[in-house]
């Protein structure tokens, strides 16, 4: 696999930030969503379709999809969406190309901390984070392209 644009985990996938922002901090051309949910859900898929905006072509692909579609593609103007954590782990599983990822929106629920502005994350979450970063994979947390990425490393306290 070539050097990818962006590789994000966002619960919300393509929304506002995304659209707005991402997309032209990448020069991206395409925006690739890995979710065995939403590959499944036709009207969805459409909706998210009319999000993207003009000439940003969306794909979206079940996880078990990622070695076999990503294998010999050109990345380098390709956003990569995942819409949770466990969803990342699967498609890492699949393929340990990815070398960079980012966590950006992941919202509250029982047993999630807030590690950094709106993205929460469980014990088991940060734990295999914490492991794909000790396989050599770079992980870090950003909302937004005018933040200062935040290393998993600066989160750790959160979990002690």
């Amino acid at each position: 696999m070539s050097e990818v644009g962006l590789v994000r985990v966002d619960s919300r996938l393509l929304h506002g930030q995304v659209v707005t922002r991402w997309i032209g901090q990448v020069d991206a051309k395409e925006v690739i969503i890995f979710d065995d949910e939403l590959a499944k859900d036709e009207f969805m898929i459409e909706v998210f379709q009319m999000a993207a905006p003009s000439g940003v072509e969306l794909i979206v692909k079940s996880v078990d999809e990622v070695t076999s579609f990503l294998d010999n593609r050109e990345l380098k103007y390709s956003i990569i969406l995942f819409k949770n954590i466990p969803m990342l782990l699967k498609g890492m599983k699949a393929d340990s190309e990815m070398k960079r990822v980012q966590i950006g929106g992941i919202g509250g629920g029982p047993d999630r901390v807030v590690v950094f502005k709106n993205i929460t994350l469980t014990k088991d979450e940060y734990n295999a984070l914490e492991e794909l970063s000790n396989r050599g994979v770079e992980i870090y947390l950003q909302t937004v392209p005018e933040e200062k990425e935040v290393k998993l490393a600066d989160i750790s306290n959160k979990f002690n």
